[in-house]
Parts: C-alpha cells; structure tokens; sequence
C-alpha cells in the first residue's frame, strides 16, 4: 500500500502538473465529435492536432513523435477489427494551418458500445499509458446509456467529484492555493492558446451541459488545456439527452397522415362506384 508521504503534495502536483502535461503530449488541439444516429449505430472521430514547430523540433532529437502514434493507430486497428460491432476504423493524416493533424474515426452498429470501444484502443496509445503512470486524473473517455426508442445519455467525466470521499481542493490551506495558482498560470502561458473540443450530433438534443446550435441538433464543450485541468480537479462533467431517431410523439404524423389519405381516397372511390351504379 502506498504510504501518504510516498504521494506526491497537493501543492507539488499543481507545479507540475502544466510540465507533465507538456513533456507527455506537447502542446496539441484534441476535437472529439461523436455522431448518435437513427439506426442505433454510432460514430466518434478523434482529430489531434500538433504544432509543426513541435514536431521538428523533436525530429533535430533523432526521433518522429508521429511514428509510434501511427504504430499506436495500427495496433487499434487490429485490435478492434476483432469486434464484430466495429464496422469502421480508419486512421489518416492532414495538414492544415501549421499543425499535423491525426484523425482515429470508429464506426460501431450499437452506440452504447463506443465509449468502450475507443477507451480499448487508447489503451494500446503509448502516451495514454505514461499519462495512466504519471497519475493524472484527466480521464477523456465517455458512455453512452440507452434509454430505448432511440433515446440516449451522453456522460463523460472529468476526474474526481470535488465533495467525493477523500478528495481535498486546498482551499484552507494559504499555501496550497498560492501553489495552485502559480501552478495554472504556467500552464496558461505553455498551453493557453490549445483547445479541448466535444461536439455531440444527434436528431435533437433535449437536455445538456454544453453550448446547442440555433438547430438543436448539436452541442458543444470546449475548455482550454489548462480549463481541463482545472476541470479534472473539480470533477466536471459534460452531459446531454440526445433523441437519435425522430421522437416518438412525430410517429403517429408520420403514419397517420398517409394512412388517413388513403382511408379518405378509398372512401371517395368507393362514392364514386356507388353513384355510377346508380
């Protein structure tokens, strides 16, 4: 078991924690955007973005940082062709505005399944593993609840609830926070301008969290690197209820108005033979 004077300081972690952060990944953009759709299947794409400067920087070292996320992305690959709901994984790259973007797009047939499955294949990440050693309380994996008739809960969590059992924010202590602080403003200055996106697509959205277009369809969260730290440390949470396929109450539009037409053309057509018999 691990003693408290093995774990590292409320105080110390905040100092180093914009340093972890930066040392794991670099400074990057992360747009996650999942798609809910009427037949129950799913889709998540992941597109990370990395500074060029960055990446030729680490290559002056000897070493391509894009290799081994590429034999990260192989490896998802055949790990989740194992699946039989995965119909769709695709890895690709593209350029655009000084940055070198990844994308991991999965396709699954049931959409409750896809948080599952791409925590499996960001297991098989080299970088997720070395941040799961570090420690950190970060975690961007999601779920997704049915709640039948093409309804679903959208939930991903950020670290641990702020009042759970065991957790402490500092806020007593003086010197904790002025850690904190320091801590925040060093990562605003590395990582300020680099973004974390969530967009959720579905028919429409009745309940949420975030941010919904003028067309209710779409929803939005977007913190800053440093806001999402700050956010694993409050444990925050993004959510929404997202109706995949059309509400139930549009159905007996749907049916009944054609159906009411036929009823109506079959009646005037029967009239019609009665009066010609006559």
């Amino acid at each position: 078991m691990t003693s408290p004077t093995d774990r590292p300081s409320p105080r110390l972690r905040w100092l180093l924690a914009p340093l972890v952060l930066l040392t794991l990944t670099g400074c990057f953009d992360l747009l996650q955007e999942i798609w809910l759709l009427p037949d129950g299947s799913g889709r998540v794409v992941l597109d990370v973005g990395l500074p060029k400067t960055f990446l030729d920087l680490a290559r002056t070292q000897g070493k391509d940082p894009l290799e081994g996320m590429r034999a990260d992305a192989r490896a998802a690959e055949a790990e989740l062709k194992k699946d039989p709901d995965v119909t769709k994984f695709e890895f690709r790259e593209y350029e655009e505005n000084g940055q070198q973007h990844l994308v991991y797009d999965l396709t699954v047939k049931d959409a409750t399944r896809l948080g599952e499955l791409q925590k499996r294949a960001m297991e098989l990440s080299s970088t997720v593993k070395q941040a799961k050693q570090g420690k950190g309380k970060t975690d961007l994996t999601f779920q997704i609840e049915s709640r039948g008739f093409g309804e679903y809960v959208f939930v991903q969590r950020f670290g641990e609830a702020k009042n759970a059992p065991g957790s402490t924010d500092g806020a007593s202590d003086p010197s904790e926070r002025a850690a904190k602080d320091f801590g925040m403003q060093m990562a605003r200055t590395l990582m300020g301008n680099h973004f974390y996106v969530v967009r959720v697509h579905g028919q429409s959205i009745s309940e949420t969290t975030g941010t919904l277009n003028e067309k209710k369809d779409t929803v939005e969260w977007k913190y800053s690197l440093v806001d999402l730290l700050d956010e694993a440390g409050k444990g925050g949470e993004l959510r929404a209820v997202v109706q995949a396929a059309p509400p139930l109450w549009l159905w007996p539009v749907v049916l009944g108005v054609p159906l009411l037409v036929l009823v109506l053309a079959v009646m005037a057509a029967r009239r019609q033979r009665t009066r010609r018999a006559v």
